[in-house]
């Protein structure tokens, strides 16, 4: 009986709230119903993890962006908590447009939300076109917008290029992250602060003549080492330093995954970092097309690897998440049928090539007549899907045996080599479709498939 009204009261939930992806609680990349999941600004607590996030629409109007939050315990269920700051309803208010930010909790119990105002009319009227604002709530539900204490980009920086504050807390006070601009070069410039309101401009953290911009600037320690990462133009890079403020040094490969994940930050909880962004979608589902902005949450557990550079990989639960047994294969050197693709599945298998081995995961959609490849190609160093360039580069050692895992929920699938690199993607046509295994050069020792 409990059960019952547990499920009939989870439904009403869902009818009220607009749960994720039609809405099952239970998924591993949500979105609400009728909308998709733009930058992610997440809020860690000891019992569970608030993604705020900017929401995103095929309909929207004047005004856009709204912030609204998914709250989880687990990243393996979702609650959808709604709208937690709105966009101005007025066409003269700086944040007719929200952009990203950060929340953080102060010492005395308060939230606050730092985050982008953008309009799209100010630079008409002679006004900067993006600013950092503030907005406070004691029960992190219902926040106030302070328009009086308005952070505008310092002299020399573009005002219309200067956005998405991420604010931390330090032994003396707090800092905060921008991302902006100067001629010819993109910066992310820093803030200090001893109250959360009033605060002094300290000039360039870090500066790149590589990319025009760097979004959602974000850093974080893990071991003995600093991590600072940003996105631009759909890909996410990060740098590495001995010190919180640099110098940042700019790895080989520098990225974690190919151009369908986007704008992600790291939060840490329960004794993990995790890297959160989003994947995004394609516009009428063709795999053959670009990717849109905006999509579906994307979790990865972040892995600091023994040279200090910065790996990704599955998160762990996900294991707790995929217990039924549904393939167990020995070995294959050649090739191996998998079935139909389950709607939801882990596939996981120990991987070995040679210099110029390769791997290929075919999906195969008999109704679509589509076949397309996501693939490990050692010769190439890269991880790649065929029906619209996306790519990782990697490096991976013959003689060496590398633990791949693929997860699949609908048309999203991730495909993680080894704690080191991933590579998400849409891959609508994999819904109802065929799968194998080819291998060339290779061999692929204990294939399992998992399901729910």
């Amino acid at each position: 009986m409990k059960r019952k009204v547990a499920i009939i009261a989870a439904l009403l939930a869902c009818m009220l709230t607009g749960c994720a992806d039609s809405q099952n609680a239970d998924t591993l990349f949500p979105r609400a119903e009728d909308s998709y999941v733009g930058d992610v600004m997440a809020l860690s607590e000891e019992n569970g993890v608030y993604l705020n996030y900017l929401y995103e629409t095929d309909h929207n109007g004047v005004g856009y962006h709204p912030i609204h939050r998914f709250y989880t315990k687990d990243f393996l269920s979702f609650e959808d908590k709604g709208e937690v700051l709105p966009f101005a309803e007025d066409s003269e208010i700086q944040d007719l447009a929200v952009g990203t930010g950060s929340f953080i909790r102060d010492e005395q119990g308060n939230y606050h939300c730092f985050y982008t105002g953008h309009n799209d009319y100010y630079d008409t009227y002679g006004l900067d076109k993006e600013c950092v604002l503030h907005a406070t709530s004691k029960d992190n539900k219902s926040f106030t917008k302070d328009y009086d204490n308005i952070i505008h980009a310092p002299k020399g920086y573009s005002t219309n290029d200067f956005r998405d504050p991420q604010v931390y807390r330090t032994d003396d006070g707090y800092l905060m992250l921008v991302g902006a601009r100067k001629e010819n070069e993109s910066a992310i410039v820093y803030y200090e602060s001893q109250d959360l309101e009033n605060w002094t401009f300290k000039g360039d953290f870090y500066t790149s003549r590589d990319l025009y911009f760097m979004e959602c600037p974000d850093v974080f320690q893990m071991g003995n080492k600093y991590y600072l990462v940003f996105s631009w133009n759909n890909v996410v890079y990060y740098r590495v330093s001995d010190n919180f403020f640099g110098p940042w040094e700019k790895e080989e490969i520098d990225t974690f995954d190919g151009n369908g994940f986007y704008a992600a930050k790291s939060c840490e909880y329960k004794g993990k970092r995790y890297l959160i962004g989003f994947l995004d979608r394609k516009k009428r589902e063709k795999d053959s097309l670009k990717y849109t902005w905006a999509g579906s949450v994307l979790v990865y557990e972040l892995r600091q690897l023994s040279d200090g550079r910065l790996g990704v990989c599955m998160p762990d639960q996900y294991n707790e998440y995929f217990t039924k047994e549904l393939l167990n294969a020995t070995s294959e050197n050649k090739a191996l049928d998998l079935g139909k693709v389950p709607e939801t599945c882990h596939l996981s298998f120990d991987l070995d090539m040679e210099e110029a081995g390769r791997m290929d995961l075919v999906f195969s959609n008999p109704e679509s007549g589509e076949e397309y490849k996501l693939s490990i190609d050692n010769q190439d160093d890269n991880i790649s899907f065929n029906a619209f360039p996306n790519n990782q580069p990697i490096r991976l050692e013959s003689g060496t045996k590398y633990h791949i895992d693929v997860v699949v929920e609908k048309d999203i699938v991730v495909i993680y080599a080894d704690g080191i690199k991933a590579l998400s993607n849409r891959i609508y046509a994999a819904v109802g479709a065929d799968w194998k295994i080819e291998l060339t050069d290779a061999l692929a020792e204990n294939v399992m498939i998992y399901g729910k």
